[in-house]
């Protein structure tokens, strides 16, 4: 890896890590026992707006996408994701070290997975603003900035997308998207 590539590998490794410890305080993240033991503590549960777990998120996938391209040919902008997804199948050696038998299903999976992989690079605001969306990192839209990340669900935005691919995968997203960090170094371009 170059200079480059590994400061944004790093980087995305950080965003993956946040996004995991964020996701535990969130209402999607807080597991049944957690609920029991802290009823049974008396305390209550963190409950943090998923807005913050949705905006590592997105930041670890852009900065993977930009991990993965030589010098030069990296994206410069926050619409990354897309074209990594796009590429990935290109590179056989990513699908041997993300765990699958061939790159056709590689290919497969990332085809069921381009309404997730379209949901994350949208949540990067600058996307999110050109397309009508919400965003998990500023008050939104631009022009009248009125509706607030902190209060919004982003089910059908994301969630939703997360749920119904892993449903026909088999194989999450984000199970995925974890082997793609910690493996990166040994597939990128």
């Amino acid at each position: 890896m170059t200079p480059r590539q590994r400061a944004f590998h790093k980087q995305a490794s950080s965003d993956r890590a946040a996004f995991g410890y964020i996701r535990q305080a969130t209402p999607q993240g807080v597991r049944p026992w957690r609920r029991w033991l802290a009823a049974r503590l008396g305390v209550s549960v963190p409950r943090l707006p998923v807005c913050h777990e949705l905006h590592y998120l997105q930041m670890c996938t852009e900065k993977l996408a930009k991990a993965y391209y030589p010098d030069g040919a990296a994206p410069t902008g926050h619409a990354a994701f897309r074209l990594f997804a796009r590429d990935l199948p290109r590179n056989p050696a990513a699908s041997t070290a993300l765990g699958f038998a061939s790159v056709g299903d590689l290919t497969r999976w990332l085809g069921a997975a381009q309404p997730v992989v379209g949901a994350m690079e949208d949540l990067a605001p600058s996307i999110a603003d050109k397309v009508g969306k919400p965003n998990p990192e500023y008050p939104y839209p631009r022009g009248n900035p009125v509706n607030s990340p902190a209060e919004y669900p982003f089910a059908v935005e994301v969630y939703s997308h997360l749920d119904t691919h892993a449903r026909a995968t088999g194989r999450p997203f984000l199970t995925v998207l974890e082997l793609m960090v910690a493996t990166l170094p040994s597939w990128h371009l």
